[in-house]
């Protein structure tokens, strides 16, 4: 698996597909999580709910474009993962400023989850011989 950047591919686009349909199915959990002060505020969870409906659109799109990619050629496979470890990188950026800054909560589950999708990324992009 580890010498497919193909397979990493699909799994990455699977996993992104997933994580876009759990923003949309459970908008308010992901709200809440992040947002813990807002409980007593419908119009802030209300906001919240449409922004987090938006992420899971985003996201899923993201896995249909890694997944659909699936099917080209090596070198373009491995340029789709390396771009994509940059751009998950950028992601974790910018959940870690949120979450430290005290913007939002961010659940550490979900930065560990980005950079799961990096580090795999990177290193099935970076591998010398793949078939």
């Amino acid at each position: 698996m580890f010498h497919s950047s193909r397979a990493i591919l699909a799994l990455n686009g699977t996993l992104m597909i997933i994580l876009g349909g759990s923003f949309w199915f459970f908008p308010e959990f992901f709200t809440l999580s992040m947002f813990p002060d807002i409980a007593d505020n419908q119009d802030a969870i209300d906001v919240g709910v449409a922004l987090r409906k938006n992420m899971g659109v985003g996201s899923a799109f993201i896995g249909l474009i890694l997944f659909s990619c699936q099917t080209s050629s090596k070198s373009i496979a491995q340029r789709m993962l390396f771009t994509s470890a940059v751009g998950f990188l950028l992601w974790i950026g910018a959940l870690l400023y949120m979450r430290l800054s005290g913007e939002a909560n961010v659940p550490l589950f979900i930065i560990g989850f980005f950079a799961f999708l990096c580090i795999l990324s990177l290193f099935v992009a970076s591998r010398r011989f793949q078939e």
